[in-house]
């Protein structure tokens, strides 16, 4: 049986602008989720030269950004969809068992006949001569081992974006350095509990005393431990770890706080059409809903109101959300005689049903699906709100004072096609 491989994409996001956009190459550069949103990624100038920290509000660094000269570019989903699936077909063309993790991971068996090293190798050296795509690869006993494999070839020195380890005992020499919020699958509120028990590094959980865990945790954190002690458990084909989310959200936070009832209202129906629009892609049907807001802990009065509500008839139409939220706002905000202003805004839908297998209810009401296909499909294929865009948004989005650049869309769009004079 051969190695469980990791193919990773390198600081993807940033490198996807520059690589469709040879004019933001060579620049400190950011990828933000939205027109005033979180720095979701960075390339190495941004961080290393300039300070950047990545997944913060795009305005708490705008001192730097200013200062440095940080290009600042809006993420383009559809773009960064088309790389991705340009250099994972590579990828996939050269194991036989292999599947995509996330948009730019690619888990792989590296077959048994081959020298690891030399064959991932191999395929990094591919994919950036066809792709200019930098990837670091890993190999392991097990996915979890392959992780931290591809946590060292990124983090430690000598390994160089290649780390392959078929043996326990060196594994160890790793895990005595890797923390263990780290480690895969392990979040950050297990982190947390993992921190207040004692247990900081990787090599803490792989001893710790199995039985106690599973009465603590339960059984997810278990197989952890046996994936850690070379055991072959997790398995990124298993059923019981689909990749639908279980929990689907959005949020914001605003350096200009929010300050009416009217501002909320918008901020809550921009976040609850991305909600109902994650839910569609994955084909689920919302059950319960959750709405929040708060203001900052740096403000001089404190606020927070969270209502969840259960949706008797499971949903993913934006409009039917939107009546929920509109019959509820009221006990979200605070009174308009004392107001506070509002900081952060967030919205998630906590409970998910498949709508493929869903049992119908002969008392719901009839729910028309091709509406918010066909706009989802024109939406992705022209541009984000080309025309869909919800009144209770509000025709000014409240916007910050950075505004990102808008990445071009060749794939989607005739006049971003590059003209080539010859």
């Amino acid at each position: 049986m051969g190695l469980v491989a990791i193919i990773d994409g390198t600081r993807f996001y940033a490198a996807s602008a520059g690589i469709l956009h040879p004019e933001l190459r060579g620049k400190p550069l950011v990828v933000t989720s939205g027109h005033d949103g979180i720095i979701i990624a960075a390339n190495r100038l941004a961080t290393d030269r300039c300070g950047i920290k990545k997944f913060q509000p795009v305005f708490r660094q705008k001192d730097s950004i200013s200062r440095y000269g940080v290009l600042v570019v809006e993420a383009n989903f559809n773009l960064f969809g088309h790389h991705s699936k340009d250099f994972q077909s590579i990828i996939m063309n050269h194991f036989q068992e292999c599947s995509s993790y996330s948009i730019d991971e690619v888990f792989a068996l590296v077959p048994s006949n081959e020298n690891v090293l030399e064959y991932l190798r191999e395929v990094r050296s591919i994919v950036y001569k066809l792709t200019r795509t930098a990837v670091s690869a890993a190999a392991g006993l097990n996915c979890t081992l392959a992780k931290a494999c591809a946590w060292a070839a990124k983090n430690l020195a000598g390994y160089n974006g290649l780390c392959v380890i078929d043996s326990l005992d060196e594994m160890d020499e790793i895990l005595k350095i890797m923390p263990v919020g780290s480690i895969w699958g392990i979040g950050r509120s297990m982190t947390k509990t993992l921190l207040n028990l004692g247990i900081t590094k990787a090599i803490d959980l792989k001893h710790a005393d199995v039985a106690r865990m599973k009465k603590l945790h339960g059984k997810n954190i278990v197989d952890v431990i046996y994936e850690l002690n070379g055991n072959k458990i997790l398995n990124w084909k298993n059923p019981d770890h689909p990749n639908n989310k279980a929990v689907i959200g959005s949020s914001k936070s605003y350096k200009n706080r929010l300050h009416s009832i009217t501002e909320v209202l918008q901020s809550f129906a921009h976040h609850v059409h991305i909600v109902c629009q994650k839910a569609r892609a994955q084909h689920s049907k919302i059950k319960c809903i959750q709405f929040s807001c708060s203001a900052s802990s740096y403000d001089h009065r404190p606020f927070a109101k969270s209502v969840k509500m259960k949706i008797e008839y499971p949903t993913n139409d934006t409009s039917s959300v939107l009546g929920m939220l509109t019959d509820t706002i009221i006990k979200l905000v605070p009174n308009t005689d004392h107001w506070v202003p509002i900081y952060r805004i967030y919205v998630s839908a906590t409970d998910l049903t498949s709508k493929d297998v869903m049992q119908s209810d002969l008392f719901a009401p009839l729910e028309d699906d091709r509406k918010m296909q066909v706009f989802d499909s024109i939406n992705a294929r022209f541009g984000r709100n080309t025309i869909m865009f919800l009144g209770a948004k509000g025709v000014e989005p409240k916007c910050e004072n950075i505004r990102p650049l808008q990445l071009k869309h060749p794939h989607s769009r005739w006049r971003d096609v590059p003209d080539v004079f010859c």
